[in-house]
C-alpha cells in the first residue's frame, strides 16, 4: 500500500524539479517518496473457517473477487441477480465447492433475508468475516433528460441496497469481529457533468460508510470503502451508456429537446464515448484493493485503486471549488452548440 506522505513527497519533488528550485532538494524528496511508496509489510488473516458475502457477482468486480477469494480458501457466498445465466454458471464451474451461488436482488427485502437464511444454514461453525457490497448500476446523463425514475433506481441499488444488506448481516458480523467493504467510487468525492445522479448515490454510500464505521468501532467491526475511478466494466461500457442515453433522450419532452437540439445531444454522446475510451481497463487493480480490504489484518478505511489516480484525487480535493469546476467543465466539454441557449 501507499502512504499519503509518500504521495505528497512525490508530487512535491516533481514540483521542485519543474520550478528549477534545486536538483538536490527535488532528488531527496523523490528518494523519500520512493521509500515511502514501497509496499508496507502487513499481516493477513487466515481464510480458514471464514465466510465472505459478495453482492453483484454476475460480472465485473464482484465476479473477479469471488474467484480470487475462493482460490485463497475463503467460503464465498456470491450474490447474483441472475443465478441461472452464463456469468453465475461460469463462476460456479470455475471455483471450488466452497463457493455458493445465491440469488440476490439487493432492492428486495425477501431476497436479502433469503440469502441470510442460506448463509446461516451452511455456517457449520464458521464465522461471517466480510460483506462486500459491490452490486451497483450506473447512469451517466445530463439532468434534464435523466428521468426521476432513474435517480430512484440508482438510489435503490447503490444506496438502499447497501443499507439493506449491511443491516441484515451486522448481527453475524459482530459475532466474528468482521468487516463491511462498500464499493463506492471517486464519483462520490467529485461530481462532473452528466454524473450528477450517479455521484449522488456514491456520495450517499460514502456517508453511510463513514457513519457506520464510527458506530461499529465499539464492536470491533471495521468498515472500509473502495473508491475506484472510471473503469471499463459491463455497467459502464460505451455501448451500454450510449444506448441508455438514446432511450432517455427519446422519452424526453419535446420542449426540453428543443432547448438542447439534436446536434448538442450527438456531441454529448461523442464526449461520453471519448471519456469511456480513456477509462482504465485493468480491473485487477481494483480487485487487488478489494482483496486487501478483506484479507489484511489492519486494513485502511479507504482504498483508491492505482497510485496515479490517488495522487490526482488528492490534489483535486484541496483545490478551490471554482478551480475543480473549471477543470471538469473543460475535461467533459460538449463541443456541439446548444440550440436554445438563450431560453
Amino acid at each position: 500500500m501507499y502512504t499519503k506522505l509518500g504521495y505528497a513527497l512525490l508530487v512535491f519533488s516533481l514540483l521542485l524539479w519543474k520550478l528549477d528550485i534545486g536538483i538536490l532538494w527535488s532528488g531527496l524528496c523523490f528518494i523519500g517518496a520512493c521509500i515511502l511508496l514501497l509496499p508496507e509489510k502487513g499481516r493477513y488473516v487466515s481464510p480458514a473457517n471464514k465466510i465472505v458475502i459478495i453482492t453483484g457477482c454476475d460480472s465485473g468486480f464482484g465476479n473477479k473477487l469471488a474467484r480470487r477469494l475462493d482460490a485463497k480458501g475463503f467460503i464465498v457466498f456470491a450474490g447474483c441477480l441472475a443465478p441461472d445465466r452464463e456469468g453465475a454458471r461460469e463462476l460456479k464451474e470455475s471455483c471450488s465447492d466452497r463457493l455458493n451461488i445465491v440469488p440476490l436482488d439487493v432492492t428486495d427485502d425477501w431476497k436479502v433475508r433469503g440469502m441470510i437464511a442460506e448463509v446461516k444454514k451452511k455456517m457449520n461453525g464458521n464465522v461471517l468475516w466480510a460483506v462486500v457490497n459491490n452490486a451497483g448500476i450506473a447512469v451517466f446523463q445530463e439532468i434534464e433528460w435523466c428521468a426521476v425514475e432513474q435517480f430512484q433506481q440508482l438510489l435503490d441499488v447503490n444506496v438502499l441496497g447497501v443499507v439493506r444488506v449491511t443491516k441484515a448481516t451486522l448481527p453475524l458480523l459482530r459475532q466474528g469481529g468482521g468487516r463491511v467493504i462498500n464499493v463506492a467510487s471517486l464519483a462520490g468525492r467529485f461530481t462532473v457533468p452528466a454524473f450528477a445522479a450517479y455521484s449522488m448515490s456514491k456520495k450517499a454510500c460514502i456517508a453511510f460508510s463513514d457513519g457506520l464505521r464510527q458506530e461499529m468501532e465499539k464492536f470491533g467491526v471495521r468498515v472500509i470503502t473502495v473508491e475506484p475511478g472510471l473503469y471499463k466494466t459491463p455497467i459502464a461500457s460505451e455501448e451500454y451508456l450510449i444506448t441508455q442515453n438514446r432511450k432517455s433522450w427519446a422519452e424526453t419532452p419535446s420542449e426540453i429537446k428543443d432547448v438542447y437540439g439534436e446536434e448538442y445531444f450527438e456531441s454529448f454522446l461523442d464526449t461520453i464515448s471519448k471519456q469511456m475510451k480513456r477509462a482504465r481497463s485493468n480491473i485487477e487493480e481494483v480487485i487487488d484493493q478489494m482483496e486487501e480490504a478483506v484479507t489484511r489484518e489492519d486494513p485502511k478505511c479507504r482504498y483508491v485503486p492505482h497510485w496515479l489516480t490517488y495522487i490526482r484525487a488528492t490534489i483535486l480535493m484541496y483545490l478551490p471549488q471554482s478551480v475543480t469546476d473549471a477543470f471538469f467543465r473543460k475535461t467533459y466539454k460538449v463541443v456541439g452548440p446548444v440550440h436554445g441557449k438563450k431560453q
